[in-house]
C-alpha cells in the first residue's frame, strides 16, 4: 500500500505541470489584450469629450442665468420709463417728454443689443410658458377663446429663456 502512494504523487505532479503555450495562443492572447486596451482608450476619449461638452453647456447656462439675474431688474426700469411717458400730461413740456422718450428708446435698444426680445402677445394664442393670464374677457366676434386680447405688462425673452412672462388678458 505504501508503494502506491509515491506513484500517485508522481502522477499528480505530472498532471499539474504547465502546458506549453503555442505561438498562436500567445498571439491570440495579445490581440485580445490589445482589443481590450483599445476599447478602454475609446471609452476614455468619449468620456472626456462628454465632460468637455457638459462643462461648456454648464458654463453657458451659468452665464445665461447670471445675465438674466442682471437684466430682470432693468426690465422694471424700462416699465417705469413707459409709465412715465404714458402719464405725461399736457402740462409736461414737450422737450422733457421727448427727452424721456429718447432715453427709453436708447434703453430699449441696449436691451435688444444684449439679446432681450419682447414676447409677442396681442392676437396670439395663450401659451402658459410665455404668458401669465391676469384676467379673462368675453371673446369678441371672430376671436377664438384662448386668444390674447390685451397685454397688461410686456414680457421678454433672452434667447429661448423667458426673463419675464407677459401678463395678459385672454378671451373666454
Amino acid at each position: 500500500m505504501n508503494d502506491e502512494q509515491p506513484e500517485k504523487a508522481a502522477e499528480e505532479t505530472e498532471d499539474v505541470a504547465p502546458a506549453e503555450v503555442t505561438p498562436e495562443e500567445d498571439v491570440a492572447s495579445l490581440q485580445a489584450e490589445l482589443a481590450d486596451s483599445h476599447d478602454r482608450l475609446l471609452r476614455t476619449v468619449a468620456e472626456m469629450d462628454n465632460l468637455r461638452k457638459r462643462t461648456r453647456r454648464e458654463v453657458l447656462d451659468s452665464r445665461r442665468f447670471a445675465q438674466a439675474d442682471l437684466l430682470r431688474p432693468l426690465l422694471e426700469i424700462l416699465d417705469n420709463f413707459d409709465r412715465a411717458l404714458s402719464h405725461a400730461t399736457d402740462d409736461t413740456s414737450e422737450s422733457f417728454r421727448q427727452g424721456v422718450a429718447m432715453i427709453a428708446q436708447n434703453f430699449r435698444q441696449t436691451l435688444l443689443d444684449q439679446g432681450v426680445q419682447p414676447i409677442e402677445t396681442e392676437g396670439c394664442a395663450f401659451d402658459p410658458a410665455k404668458h401669465e393670464a391676469v384676467g379673462q374677457q368675453p371673446a369678441p366676434e371672430d376671436t377664438e377663446p384662448g386668444t390674447i386680447l390685451t397685454e397688461v405688462q410686456p414680457g421678454y425673452t433672452l434667447g429661448d429663456f423667458v426673463l419675464r412672462a407677459s401678463r395678459v388678458i385672454v378671451a373666454q
